[in-house]
């Protein structure tokens, strides 16, 4: 937990446009983990040949599961 503390500091002390970089690339790598995640979810759908309405459902219980 030393180390996160010591980033966290190393960013709140930057400049705004290391700050502006350090935040989008968090943002990028959090909307990738996500798109991945449904990717791989709907990939087993696909393997299960459910339909539509199947895979809608179960995609929308599988993303708003508390482990999730």
């Amino acid at each position: 937990m030393t180390d996160l503390c010591g980033i966290q500091k190393r960013i709140s002390s930057s400049p705004n446009a290391i700050k502006l970089i350090v935040f989008s690339f968090i943002r990028i790598s959090l909307a990738y983990t996500e798109l991945k995640r449904i990717y791989e979810v709907m990939a087993i759908f696909v393997k299960l040949n459910l339909n539509s309405a199947d895979s809608l459902l179960m995609l929308y219980v599988v993303m708003h599961s508390p482990m999730a």
